[in-house]
């Protein structure tokens, strides 16, 4: 038995992982953040390069691709690791190919050869399976992987491990080991905070507040807010002696920089000799403090005094930069976004909360349960810490409206299935399965596996219930449920006469009214049915008869809302004519006769993002009459979401109307939702494209840096994918060249 690994002692789950591993078994490994599950993905990883196997670890998010790469580099050897993600690919053919979650479907789903002698993938993270924009890509890639290939999947914890274990152990038909860890190794306190409670838990908290409101009402005094308000600096002040380093989360990005600024003014965290060599990290990573950019003067403000910021706007460089500082101890506090939470191991001392409300990209809501642990298990360093620390800042002026949310690690939510099918998924499934194989794979998706799961449970508590309520029919008899019943007579009598009242009272003129005849058609239709008395029942039976009445009545109701839930539920069936459906459009719009694929459908089989859209545009010529920058311009316009307030300058570089025509054929037939295209946004990719700087092209627009080089990246990966699909040699060289252009300075890849 495994007791020990790279010089630590294993825990229980961890030995349990291990020896499945090594019976060569597909295992899930679901457990706290922060307990280890990171280390039985790395001995997976050094077993399989020392006996010559070739693996793949896929993570959700490119900056834990790149973290990956740069580890397992270090450990094993530029030689023996590659990476491919949508930004880069280095040597794509090594033992241990690190992988963004979308490249290994965009693989399984072309039956890609270069899996043939894979032996493992390390899905990191697999609980993303749950998130509602990428969770298909998830369960495309378990359903499609090759049969040989075994599943390490690494989780946080969650309710429904098991259902995830049998579905794929299910589909797969081989068996999975599940291996469940719910105790963390450092214990974690959660707490609420306000200025006037200090660290409370949820019920002190609800003591404090109605105790207080009480007092208010009592002293008449509920015209003003009655509780302090409670900022980042009252909670900073409360921690910084005894619970740092923190990281911090502020769900809006201008407020982690705000923040962290506002700390800086009042704090400094590091002493002369740390905050130099914060200085020379900069000046190694940036250059000479003249070339600064503004944007990352302000960074330097904070940091160079331990409090650092991270989201998704800032630039790579940037990000890089705070997440080595971190990892060098030299940031105590650091205020961030959500994305910070996942994968990247950075254990902090206490984890604190700005609010417990985020923006899901359409409103804001409450945290959900899982949301707030994932997070929240940041916190406690294993053997450093005897205990983690979750603190949540709460605004109790508006209790009534918004009550704190009390989490309960008990009450997870359950992983559910995101599944949608694209018409990329369509044409892919023609391609390579015959019609059988279709319908397999439509069965085989968590949300008709879930389907059967739930179907079974609730046909079983449909029996059981229908069960009862006969038992409860024999109790009483047969016209209980009729009028002749004097439960149902007496009652119905009353209400017979309290109508007749109310038409008595109605003058002659009202009563020859519709609403007058109705209502004595009802009170004819009444007294014929209680014309006949009502049965003979002593007062006992009357009441032996209601109770059980009543019973079945409730467990008539009980089945009914089963039956409903059981019917809006999604099998496989739901898959099968959106299929259909699919591919009737897609006939229409000539990319397939009958099951064949003609060559827009072929093209448009190796496009992953936006795929008729693109397909369209090459196929139309457009292509051929535009300039180098203004065809990256037009690409980057394809897929983009704006915010509502993000604002673009508007020039005259590119007439945008016949694209205009093609959205407009695609969406006539396929509906508004399979394009999506704003023509805004190519403004700052063309002069990006011409060579402007990045300084000039934030003149251009609202986004932040970050945001900027993204649409410069996400453009990089589309003209990659149509690169690889067109036949057209000319047009193939052409886009290198383009590509060449977008992928420069700040945009460049950065070197792994």
């Amino acid at each position: 038995m495994i007791s020990e690994y790279q010089g630590l002692k294993l825990d229980e789950f961890q030995i349990k992982s291990l020896e499945a591993i090594n019976d060569n078994y597909s295992v899930i490994v679901s457990a706290p953040t922060g307990t280890g599950k990171t280390l039985v993905a790395d001995y997976l990883v050094e077993k399989s390069i020392r006996e010559g196997k070739k693996i793949i670890y896929t993570a959700p998010i490119k900056a834990l691709s790149n973290q990956k790469y740069k580890d397992f580099s270090q450990k094993f050897g530029q030689n023996t690791v590659g990476i491919m993600t949508g930004d880069v690919v280095i040597n794509p053919t090594a033992s241990l190919l690190v992988m963004t979650t979308e490249i290994l479907r965009n693989q399984v789903i072309t039956n890609d050869e270069a899996l043939n002698d894979v032996s493992y993938i390390i899905f990191d993270e697999i609980h993303w399976l749950n998130d509602e924009d990428r969770g298909t890509v998830w369960e495309e890639s378990i359903i499609l992987s090759p049969s040989h290939i075994k599943i390490l999947g690494l989780s946080a914890t969650i309710a429904n491990a098991s259902d995830l274990a049998n579905w794929i152990e299910t589909i797969r038909q081989d068996k999975v080991v599940l291996i469940e860890e719910h105790q963390r190794v450092v214990p974690l306190d959660y707490y609420y905070f306000t200025q006037e409670t200090g660290f409370v838990n949820y019920d002190d908290l609800l003591k404090f507040y109605y105790q207080k409101i009480k007092k208010a009402k009592e002293t008449a005094n509920l015209g003003s807010p009655i509780f302090k308000p409670t900022t980042h600096l009252d909670l900073i002040k409360k921690i910084e002696k005894d619970y740092l380093p923190a990281l911090y989360f502020v769900f809006s990005r201008k407020q982690c920089a705000d923040k962290a600024l506002e700390l800086a003014l009042y704090n400094n965290y590091l002493n002369p000799e740390q905050s130099s060599k914060v200085k020379e990290i900069f000046l190694e990573q940036f250059g000479e403090e003249e070339l600064w950019s503004p944007s990352t003067r302000k960074l330097y403000r904070v940091c160079r005094k331990g409090i650092a910021y991270h989201h998704a706007g800032l630039l790579p460089l940037q990000k890089s930069v705070v997440e080595d500082l971190f990892l060098s101890k030299l940031i105590a506090v650091l205020y961030c976004t959500e994305t910070f939470s996942v994968g990247i191991n950075y254990p902090v001392k206490s984890v604190c909360f700005d609010s417990l409300k985020k923006y899901d990209g359409r409103n804001f809501r409450p945290l959900e349960n899982h949301e707030f642990f994932q997070m929240s298990g940041r916190a406690g360093r294993r053997g450093i810490d005897e205990k983690g620390y979750s603190f949540a800042i709460v605004d109790l002026n508006y209790f009534e409206k918004e009550p704190p949310i009390k989490f309960d690690i008990q009450r997870l939510e359950p992983l559910t299935s995101q599944f949608r099918l694209s018409y990329n998924t369509v044409l892919n499934l023609l391609a390579t399965l015959n019609k059988e194989q279709i319908d397999i794979y439509f069965k085989k998706s968590f949300a008709a596996h879930s389907y059967l799961v739930i179907a079974n449970k609730t046909e079983e508590e449909i029996s059981e219930l229908s069960e009862q309520a006969a038992e409860a029919k024999k109790n009483f008899c047969d016209h209980v449920d009729s009028y002749h019943c004097p439960l149902n007579y007496y009652p119905k009598q009353k209400e017979l006469e309290r109508l007749r009242k109310a038409y008595n009272k109605l003058d002659p003129r009202r009563r020859n009214k519709i609403y007058g005849r109705q209502m004595q058609r009802k009170i004819r239709r009444w007294e014929k049915i209680l014309k006949k008395p009502p049965s003979k029942c002593s007062k006992k039976q009357n009441e032996f008869c209601r109770v059980y009445f009543e019973k079945w009545q409730k467990l008539e109701e009980q089945i009914t809302v089963l039956k409903s839930q059981l019917a809006s539920l999604p099998d496989y069936n739901t898959f099968k004519d959106e299929f259909m459906r699919k591919k009737n459009h897609l006939n229409q719009i000539g990319y397939i006769e009958g099951d064949k694929l003609l060559p827009r459908g072929e093209f448009a089989r190796h496009i992953y993002v936006q795929e008729l859209f693109v397909t369209e545009l090459v196929y139309s010529g457009l292509l051929e009459n535009l300039e180098d920058d203004q065809l990256n311009a037009l690409i980057s316009c394809i897929d983009y979401e704006s915010k509502r307030y993000d604002f673009f300058v508007k020039t005259n570089y590119l007439d945008f109307s016949p694209f205009g025509e093609i959205q407009k054929f695609i969406q006539s037939i396929c509906g508004p939702e399979a394009v999506r295209f704003d023509p805004r946004v190519g403004v700052i990719t063309y002069f990006w494209s011409q060579g402007s700087p990045l300084s000039d092209i934030q003149q251009l627009c609202t986004l932040d840096e970050g945001d900027i080089i993204s649409v410069f990246r996400r453009t990089i990966d589309l003209l990659r994918q149509m690169r690889e699909a067109v036949t057209d040699q000319a047009l193939r060289e052409r886009l290198s060249v383009c590509l060449k252009k977008l992928d420069r300075d700040e945009a460049s890849i950065l070197e792994l």
